[in-house]
């Protein structure tokens, strides 16, 4: 079997052919790929962690001239006075990680300025109990779309691009034993090659089903 050598953390490559379009996240990609074709202006795109929310995003950002990508955690107040000079707002991993009296005023300024909102969020928003009412009623006028689990096609592709990202080819029988061997989530993945890529650094060896099976004994 082929032996492989790589190191975490990659860097992080958003093309839009590299997006791979698969049943679990057809939806929301071809709501992106129609902007500004969309039935509202506000939309909130849930999924699991490394569902590909974020390359969505960059996918966006490159159709927008107009356009800010922030992570929820980074965002103050300064995020108001910069909505008047945007057509789109996107923000990052949102997790109920803004105060509600400035989410709402972000809301309320992007409403006036019929800025276009996309949040990406793991549960969708409009489950958050928000304290306010007003913040609350705002939630009705976002669009939602969930990205599922992984298929096992999807997977695939994902190993692939991850070595690929360092000129790295895969042996087909390797994908196949972690996807049968490693929790159907993408960011079990993620973990999983990043423990593997620790042991084979540390122990000086090369990755290959030993090396694996080792990671596994120790999940």
């Amino acid at each position: 079997m082929d032996q492989l050598i790589f190191k975490f953390p990659f860097s992080k490559k958003y093309f839009e052919q590299d997006f791979f379009v698969s049943s679990n996240n057809f939806s929301a990609y071809k709501l992106i790929e129609s902007w500004p074709r969309w039935p509202g202006k506000w939309l909130n795109i849930f999924g699991a962690s490394g569902s590909g929310k974020t390359h969505l995003a960059k996918i966006l950002e490159k159709k927008i001239k107009k356009i800010k990508i922030i992570d929820a955690k980074n965002i103050d107040n300064k995020i108001i006075q910069d909505l008047n000079n945007l057509d789109c707002l996107i923000i990052d991993s949102f997790d109920n990680n803004i105060e509600e009296k400035l989410f709402y005023s972000i809301l309320n300024q992007s409403k006036q300025l019929e800025n276009y909102v996309l949040i990406n969020s793991v549960p969708t928003i409009k489950n958050v109990k928000f304290k306010l009412a007003d913040l609350r009623s705002r939630m009705n006028s976002f669009i939602y779309i969930g990205i599922d689990l992984p298929t096992d096609d999807l997977l695939k592709v994902i190993i692939s691009k991850i070595l690929s990202d360092k000129q790295i080819s895969v042996n087909p029988k390797l994908s196949d034993f972690i996807i049968n061997n490693v929790e159907r989530s993408y960011e079990k993945l993620f973990k999983f090659l990043r423990e593997v890529d620790e042991l084979s650094l540390s122990s000086g060896k090369s990755i290959n089903i030993n090396l694996i099976k080792k990671v596994l004994n120790n999940e």
